[in-house]
């Protein structure tokens, strides 16, 4: 048998509204305590955690510590990071497979610079558009922008 905070609460409250009760003058079966389990709504999530603990006074659980939650520790992606990154721009065979891992069905490919490759002047007119509409003046005369590098790297 299994009850719910909710129904707890229900048979609490209609208890309070009815009279007193003794044993005899109910004829309900008695309950042995160990039959009845009482379940959770809802979990609390990482967040009622955290403002409980404070509430409590302690102190932030620190990475490393054995409380500190797992969900804090996720690694990116490599194509996130500097080492999924070409440092002439773009990025390199690491970043492009764990782009591919992260979205199923994607086929990125390496920069071409052969000059009548459809898939290179289409991409040049669209970082050229991007270039001058999206960015600073600051970061489109950045020779070491990722912008420009993989302009560059297309040999835009």
């Amino acid at each position: 048998m299994s009850y719910s905070y909710s129904d707890i609460s229900d048979f609490i409250s209609e208890a309070k509204k009815k009279k007193t009760l003794t044993t005899g003058d109910c004829d309900a079966p008695v309950v042995d305590d160990s039959d009845v389990k009482i379940t959770e709504e809802k979990k609390k999530g990482l967040w009622d955690n955290i403002h409980a603990k404070r509430k409590r006074g302690e102190k932030p659980a620190k990475p490393g510590d054995e409380d500190y939650p797992k969900t804090l520790n996720v690694e990116s992606a490599a194509w996130t990071r500097k080492e999924g990154k070409n440092k002439e721009g773009g990025l390199n065979e690491k970043g492009r497979k764990s782009y591919e891992a992260e979205n199923p069905g994607s086929d990125l490919k390496a920069p071409s610079k052969e000059k009548g490759n459809k898939r290179r002047s289409s991409f040049c007119a669209r970082m050229k558009g991007m270039k001058k509409k999206l960015t600073s003046a600051k970061t489109a005369s950045d020779p070491d922008s990722r912008i420009n590098k993989s302009l560059r790297a297309w040999d835009c």
